[in-house]
C-alpha cells in the first residue's frame, strides 16, 4: 500500500514514504487555500486628503476632547485646592500628635 521513495542527495539517503507524500501535498493546498483567502479577501482602504471640513472637525472633536478632559479633572482639582486651603490654614498651629505611632520608628510616625 505504502510505497518508499529513495532520494540521495550529497551521499545522504532520505526515504519518503506515500504518507510523507500526502502529508506534504495536503500542507501545500492548505497554504495555497490560506494565501488566496487573505490575497482576495483585502478591502480597499480610501485615503481623505485633509480639506476644510475635516480640518474643522478635527477642531470641534480637539475642543469636545479638551471640556471633557476638564469636566473628568474637576474633582481632583477641587480635591486638591481643598487639601491645600487645609494645608494652609493649619501652617499657624502645630500638628497633633497622635500616639498611634511606633516610639522608636524610623520615619518619626
Amino acid at each position: 500500500m505504502f510505497s518508499d521513495h529513495l532520494i540521495t542527495i550529497a551521499g545522504r539517503s532520505i526515504t519518503i514514504t506515500s504518507h510523507d507524500m500526502l502529508m506534504i501535498f495536503v500542507s501545500v493546498v492548505t497554504g495555497l487555500l490560506f494565501w488566496t483567502a487573505l490575497y482576495f479577501s483585502r478591502k480597499r482602504v480610501v485615503v481623505l486628503k485633509r480639506s476644510p471640513g475635516t480640518e474643522q472637525l478635527t477642531f470641534e472633536l480637539s475642543r469636545i476632547a479638551d471640556a471633557l478632559e476638564r469636566i473628568a479633572n474637576r474633582p481632583a482639582d477641587d480635591a486638591i485646592a481643598a487639601a491645600s486651603r487645609r494645608q494652609q490654614q493649619t501652617t499657624h498651629q502645630p500638628p497633633p500628635r497622635d500616639s498611634k505611632g511606633s516610639a522608636y520608628s524610623m520615619f518619626g510616625r
